[in-house]
């Protein structure tokens, strides 16, 4: 006697497998772009996957957060804020004899003036960071950002382990 299918697992295994096509597709376009294209596309392609449930929620919010953070860094050269607070703190540094922004004398404390613009500059980077996620339609993400950083690393952490397993080193968060 011949066994059938039933009609429902049919369905199911040929959505599987439709699915899995439009992102084995979307994957090989991808690789056809530019740099920026490629961003946005992966942008479009990581909150696809977010909203259709692909992956789990911090997964999904740690795609969008890495590829929007990423496109951000490379913005904030442009930002004229950023650009005039980069530009005194390297004036600053220069002025203290510092090498790459390290103050490297043990038996004094860095000087408070160069301290407080290192935490304007800091912030300078965290609002434009925010601004370019609002800017993407992300003001949940710039919110958590701005306002509960701890639980934006906490869902970037989690998400970021779905996908490589061993924790973020603490120097490469922002």
């Amino acid at each position: 006697m011949k066994k059938t299918r039933d009609p429902e697992l049919a369905q199911a295994l040929q959505e599987a497998r439709e699915t899995e096509d439009r992102w084995r597709g979307l994957a090989t376009r991808l690789l056809e772009l530019g740099d920026d294209a490629m961003d946005a596309q992966l942008l479009v392609a990581f909150r696809a996957a977010r909203e259709e449930g692909v992956v789990p929620p911090d997964a999904g919010f740690f795609l969008v957060a890495h590829i929007l953070t990423a496109m951000a860094d490379e913005a904030l050269t442009e930002m004229p804020r950023v650009q005039r607070l980069a530009l005194e703190l390297d004036l600053m540094e220069r002025e203290y004899g510092m090498l790459d922004g390290v103050w490297c004398d043990d038996e004094e404390s860095a000087p408070e003036d160069w301290e407080a613009l290192c935490a304007e500059y800091e912030a300078a980077c965290d609002e434009a960071r925010a601004a370019f996620f609002s800017a993407y339609g992300e003001e949940d993400m710039a919110r958590l950002y701005l306002e509960d950083r701890v639980c934006f690393h906490r869902r970037f952490e989690s998400g970021r382990r779905f996908f490589h397993g061993l924790p973020m080193l603490p120097e490469h968060l922002h």
